[in-house]
């Protein structure tokens, strides 16, 4: 009985002992919130080169830092784009640093804004007034016309002649026909005449397949003069982009002699931002400014957006019907299309440089403290001559960094181990030497 009270003392004793002991963890962890993991080491310029030891960035072969502790208690519900920005957290520089990196701030100030859109775009032809001169019938081209590109022509112009033994048979058989027909007349044979007649119609046919026009035909009657060639004539307005074939070419029915298009419209192609896209719509007229004739509008009129989205760019092509008075405006001419009325409003404009934007979210550092810089988003509502203009997340006030953004941010990541530009598939964890990415060019990288 003696031995039993000892066992089970013994046992409450070591109960006592372990409770105590997990309970003192317990409490040392809920006050530091960090469970000390690995020692991890990150290189300054490239944040996706990791190791877990003192080493050098195979890239840039600078000394890698240890990276601080971070808190990943919470690190699953880091989800939203503003969980993210306050994970990314406070970077603190000193004076020194600041001058290092030549961090400019200034504060945010309401200005003057002109409003509507405005988007940067090149001239292309519309492919839809893209036409070809093609010879009527099988024969050799004789004269050309029309010599180089560029020469613009216009409808029923003269643009070659043709030589043709067929052109020649079929006008010799039309004026057989004319006479077969008025000696079926004589006869009073109605069956005659009505056989002469559908051959006067049938090979009057056969001429204007081949382009013969009714004037032509007529003269044909009149003069009994047979040719051996005819002329071609242009059937569309315009400027002539291609001579395909020379003179003395023999031709097949049908094939192209010159590309010609009609440059009275043209298209003007503009990335709109994603930002953007819900302000735009089918019809919506807008005005086209080019540099080479400055202070000259053209009007224009959206024809076409597109249904796709550029993943790289994160814009979307919209295509305008521009007028182009007396062919003024030139294919790859670069253009501006700005659409809405230009009024002038005050709000709250930022430095373009002050903006970081990742396609994800639109982020500036703004100084909290004399050495404290904090990361905010921003809603972007639009871009004139290399400012923002910003409809929430900044105040009247606030002091914001205008330049050195990125290395700040590159701070930012060296501290947190998070990443504002979602580079997916670059972090590169380093367990004993450094290692490369599958196809990585070292040395590329290196020269840079």
């Amino acid at each position: 009985m003696k031995k039993l009270i000892i066992t089970v003392l013994v046992i409450l004793a070591i109960a006592g002992a372990s409770f105590g002991v997990y309970k003192l963890f317990i409490e040392k962890n809920d006050s530091n919130g960090v469970v000390k993991a690995e020692e991890l080491y990150i290189c300054p310029m490239h944040p996706q080169i990791r190791s877990d030891h003192p080493g050098v960035c195979p890239i840039c072969n600078m000394d890698l830092v240890l990276k601080e502790e971070v808190n990943t208690e919470n690190e699953d519900e880091f989800h939203s784009l503003k969980d993210h920005v306050n994970e990314i957290g406070d970077v603190k520089l000193s004076p020194s640093q600041q001058v290092l990196a030549n961090v400019q701030t200034e504060k945010v100030s309401i200005k003057e804004f002109k409003s509507g859109m405005e988007f940067n775009g090149f001239i292309k032809i519309a492919e839809s007034n893209m036409r070809h001169i093609a010879t009527p019938i099988s024969g050799k081209l004789v004269r050309m016309y029309v010599n180089y590109e560029g020469q613009i022509v216009s409808k029923g112009e003269k643009v070659l002649d043709i030589y043709s033994p067929e052109i020649y048979s079929t006008q010799k058989e039309y004026l057989l026909a004319l006479r077969n027909l008025d000696n079926a007349k004589n006869s009073n044979n109605e069956l005659v005449i009505a056989q002469a007649e559908n051959l006067i119609s049938a090979t009057r046919n056969r001429l204007r397949l081949w382009e013969m026009t009714q004037d032509q035909i007529e003269e044909l009657e009149n003069t009994q003069e047979v040719h051996d060639y005819i002329p071609v004539y242009s059937k569309y307005s315009g400027v002539i982009t291609k001579k395909i074939v020379h003179e003395g070419h023999w031709a097949s029915a049908g094939e192209d002699i010159y590309d010609v298009v009609d440059m009275s419209t043209l298209w003007v192609i503009a990335s709109v931002p994603e930002s953007d896209i819900s302000n735009i719509k089918m019809g919506q007229t807008a005005k086209i400014t080019s540099v080479a004739y400055p202070g000259e509008v053209f009007n224009a009129k959206v024809n076409f957006i597109s249904p796709v989205l550029d993943p790289d760019s994160r814009t979307l092509e919209v295509r305008f019907d521009v007028s182009n008075r007396n062919y003024r405006l030139k294919p790859d001419m670069f253009v501006k299309a700005e659409i809405g009325s230009a009024n002038y409003q005050w709000n709250i404009v930022v430095p373009r440089n002050a903006v970081l934007r990742t396609g994800k979210m639109d982020m500036v550092y703004v100084k909290k403290g004399e050495n404290v810089f904090s990361p905010k988003l921003v809603s972007v509502g639009g871009e004139k001559d290399g400012y923002y203009l910003i409809t929430s997340g900044l105040s009247e006030g606030d002091e914001i960094v205008t330049s050195a953004g990125f290395l700040i941010d590159s701070e930012s990541q060296i501290r947190t181990g998070t990443s504002t530009h979602n580079m997916e598939g670059m972090e590169m964890e380093v367990k004993g030497d450094p290692k490369f990415n599958k196809g990585q060019d070292v040395m590329k990288d290196m020269k840079k």
